[in-house]
């Protein structure tokens, strides 16, 4: 059943991203070069996200009329097809951030609704007791970090291949480490993943917001289903997706003290600075090395996750201040440099 999952989604999502041009022109989801964030060549699909989801959906469908016992298939059925419709929707209108919080807050309270087993009796922790919490704190625990954790794949969204990576990686994790539903499902979504990748990185799709917030939600989901089992350490989970989610914290607490809005897109995140340092293509590499090492590291030694965490944190921040450190003195030599040049000139003319 999960290599048929495999193979269908794969191939149907192979198929949608071959005819991506068609598609997008009939939901009108074509992302149009403006510069700054937007500097990609030509009009090209968003609809990466709509090849990955509109499969997997449908084998989620599938699955549920066959008589899967589950209730995770019904809960991300419901909750990933209405949540890929808000991306569509953002794609070609652009909702506003507080309406799309809102609405992910909603999703995820509905998916414990159709899913009451993903309340999970107790937090697991490789290095530290279970912590025990009662169902509405959990509840409201899970919602925030949905919501920041869907946002903050959303934000590091700016390089071709970079996120699609991420996922891949975390499908990655989920198929060898889960196991029931968790690991079926993650099964039929790493081969779309992986063909989007492959599409992604030659410019010829992006995922757009159905793609990040749709599968975002997705892993969010089946990262707080496998706390109820213990298969998977919280620790080793924050670590997977620590990367975008300390970029976001970072990003909005910069922007906060500067007195910016943090939910206006900017080029102050973390692929941006590796971008203007490395450039593009070598900034991906960087990225994505660090996310398959530290979750490679965290899932084979749960024990080292805290640490991990912390070596991660110290490092993102530290590169970024050290970079705008070494930027500002650039800004501050540079007016000395260019009044030092006409009296050079001058000492260096013939009297």
């Amino acid at each position: 059943m999960n290599d048929f999952a495999l193979a269908t989604t794969t191939a149907a999502t192979a198929l949608l991203c071959w005819f991506a041009r068609p598609i997008a022109d009939r939901l009108h989801v074509f992302d149009y070069p403006r510069g700054g964030r937007k500097a990609h060549a030509s009009p090209t699909p968003q609809t990466g996200g709509f090849a990955i989801l509109l499969p997997v959906v449908a084998w989620l469908f599938a699955a549920w009329l066959l008589g899967s016992a589950d209730p995770l298939y019904r809960a991300l059925l419901l909750c990933g097809a209405g949540l890929g419709i808000l991306g569509v929707m953002d794609d070609q209108s652009h909702l506003s951030a507080n309406g799309r919080l809102m609405l992910l807050a909603v999703f995820t309270l509905m998916a414990f609704a159709l899913d009451p087993r993903l309340i999970a009796p107790a937090i697991p922790w490789a290095s530290f007791p279970a912590t025990t919490l009662s169902a509405p704190l959990f509840m409201a625990g899970a919602v925030l970090a949905t919501a920041g954790f869907v946002s903050s794949v959303n934000m590091a969204d700016g390089i071709d291949g970079l996120v699609p990576a991420a996922l891949l990686i975390w499908c990655a994790g989920f198929d060898l480490f889960a196991d029931g539903a968790v690991r079926a499902i993650s099964l039929a979504l790493t081969g779309p993943v992986a063909v989007v990748l492959v599409f992604n990185l030659r410019g010829m799709v992006f995922l757009g917001d159905c793609g990040t917030f749709g599968i975002g939600f997705l892993m969010a989901v089946l990262a707080i289903a496998t706390l109820r089992t213990g298969r998977i350490a919280a620790e080793t989970l924050l670590v997977w997706f620590a990367m975008p989610v300390i970029d976001c914290l970072r990003v909005i607490a910069a922007r906060l003290l500067r007195r910016r809005s943090p939910l206006k897109g900017g080029k102050d995140h973390f692929h941006h600075i590796l971008a203007d340092v490395f450039g593009r293509r070598r900034a991906f590499y960087v990225y994505v090395v660090t996310i398959f090492s530290t979750s490679a590291l965290a899932a084979f030694f749960p024990r080292s996750s805290f640490y991990i965490l912390l070596m991660l944190t110290a490092t993102c921040v530290g590169f970024v201040t050290a970079r705008r450190v070494l930027f500002e003195r650039m800004k501050l030599a540079a007016p000395q440099q260019r009044a030092a040049r006409p009296l050079a000139r001058s000492k260096a003319a013939p009297s």
